[in-house]
């Protein structure tokens, strides 16, 4: 009796934690919104959270009657907001110029990745993939032409590592689950 309590408990604890909708990754986007001197953007991730890594993103402009900006000369950078000064920066642009861009002369040329941005599905619309290299705050720096002026747009992120807990979880029920069988073949072979 006691055994089959026991398969019960695993039964019911691998089907919570296989339902749990922090166990597995999300399909939804995160979204980002921001609004600088008329000028939309909208940076958008195809999952909620961020992983290290490769992510795909989105990234809409558009002037302030929602139309989509003409010759905007997008460049979008991502960088790790290091409180220390030292910083890891992706250019999704292929420019690398540095000078162009304050508060970065601590970053060397050798630590950046280039990746081209591609027109998306919709006008004003572009896409990309951003190499996210560690954990911690990110910052996605978009620059665009607004009427021949340099227009600087920045979008916060923050990547996450891996919850190992729940990954844990998962380790502690499989060995619980080999541990049952092998009991239960032991007893059957008793028998």
């Amino acid at each position: 009796m006691k055994l089959k309590s026991l398969k019960n408990f695993v039964f019911t604890l691998v089907l919570v934690l296989s339902v749990s909708t922090s166990a597995f990754a999300s399909t939804t986007s995160t979204q980002i919104n921001k609004t600088v001197d008329g000028v939309k953007a909208t940076l958008t991730f195809s999952t909620e959270k961020l992983k290290l890594g490769n992510n795909d993103f989105t990234i809409s402009i558009l002037d302030k009657n929602g139309k989509p900006l003409p010759n905007a000369n997008l460049k979008v950078t991502a960088y790790k907001d290091d409180p220390n000064g030292t910083s890891t920066m992706t250019n999704t642009s292929g420019s690398n110029d540095m000078a162009a861009m304050p508060g970065m002369s601590g970053m060397k040329a050798s630590d950046m990745t280039m990746i081209s941005l591609k027109k998306g599905s919709t006008k004003g619309e572009y896409t990309g993939i951003v190499d996210l290299k560690s954990t911690g705050k990110w910052i996605v720096e978009s620059t665009i032409d607004v009427q021949g002026q340099p227009q600087k747009i920045d979008f916060n992120i923050l990547v996450k590592s891996p919850n190992f807990l729940i990954i844990g979880g998962f380790l502690g029920v499989i060995v619980l689950i080999l541990i049952i069988a092998a009991i239960s073949k032991k007893k059957s072979i008793k028998s």
